[in-house]
């Protein structure tokens, strides 16, 4: 390498290094926002959501839950994939599209993709996967698209949202979440069942569920997969900057040893000079 190119080259990790950071922070801050309010609610919830799987699996054999629901159901399964609208994401996004479409295949679900890049999986992946699709911001709640998404969802009998779950900042799982109290995963076994006394009965409380609730778990799943998004993110950033680190240590070491060989080419014409006059 030329004294130039290794100039070219360590001006450009710099400014690269710069953008990481860049994106670090925003990722940082990002997380930080929603970090605490997604861990306070997630244990709540998820006995929310236990109950309401109760609630279901108390309702007598031979009744039909569509006699006692206040929406028009299909009968159907739908799949919901939370993706994002960018990348720079980590692995996150692709295990949980892998996840779904596993689901898909054998659940024989109707598909919804939520996030541009989901589309842009979908279309170079299984160009023959059927789908609805619906835009969503990647920074935040839009509670009008929320709302339009969820007035779709509404239609069917079981409603699954698969999305990143956040375990650590250096984890991060592709999970299955229920929004309409039935089981979420496929080889999971069913535990035993659990038998209450409903008050004032079963039938109201599950319209309570289904007016109130499902809504709300949707949207924690949703939070979910954005703190899953961001930690992924920062990890991978974080990674990046070492690894930039790293090669401008390797170019420093290399700019020395091209320093080196001119200084003792120098020398050396300077002894053949020498040597020449004399």
């Amino acid at each position: 390498m030329t004294k130039k190119q290794i100039s070219d080259q360590t001006r450009d990790l710099q400014g690269l290094k710069s953008l990481v950071e860049t994106y670090e922070e925003v990722a940082a801050l990002r997380m930080q926002a929603i970090r605490k309010q997604v861990l306070q609610a997630r244990d709540f919830l998820d006995g929310v959501s236990g109950v309401f799987a109760d609630a279901k699996s108390n309702v007598e054999k031979g009744v039909d839950l569509t006699t006692i629901s206040t929406l028009n159901r299909n009968g159907r399964s739908v799949a919901v994939f939370a993706s994002a609208n960018a990348g720079l994401y980590g692995d996150i996004i692709n295990k949980t599209y892998e996840l779904f479409l596993e689901f898909v295949q054998k659940r024989q679900a109707d598909a919804v993709v939520i996030g541009k890049l989901g589309v842009k999986m979908v279309s170079e992946r299984n160009p023959e996967l059927l789908y609805n699709y619906f835009d969503f911001s990647d920074a935040g709640l839009d509670m009008s698209n929320l709302n339009m998404i969820m007035r779709y969802l509404l239609q069917f009998e079981k409603i699954y949202v698969f999305h990143g779950k956040y375990r650590s900042l250096v984890l991060q799982d592709p999970v299955v979440t229920s929004i309409s109290g039935d089981e979420a995963t496929t080889g999971l076994q069913t535990s035993e069942k659990n038998l209450y006394l409903f008050e004032p009965g079963i039938a109201e409380v599950l319209k309570m569920f289904e007016q109130e609730i499902m809504t709300t778990l949707f949207q924690q799943s949703m939070h979910e997969g954005q703190l899953a998004k961001f930690a992924s993110r920062l990890f991978h950033l974080d990674s990046a900057s070492e690894s930039i680190d790293n090669s401008l240590g390797k170019l420093r070491i290399t700019a020395r040893k091209v320093a080196h060989n001119m200084n003792a080419r120098k020398q050396l014409n300077t002894i053949s000079g020498v040597s020449l006059w004399a």
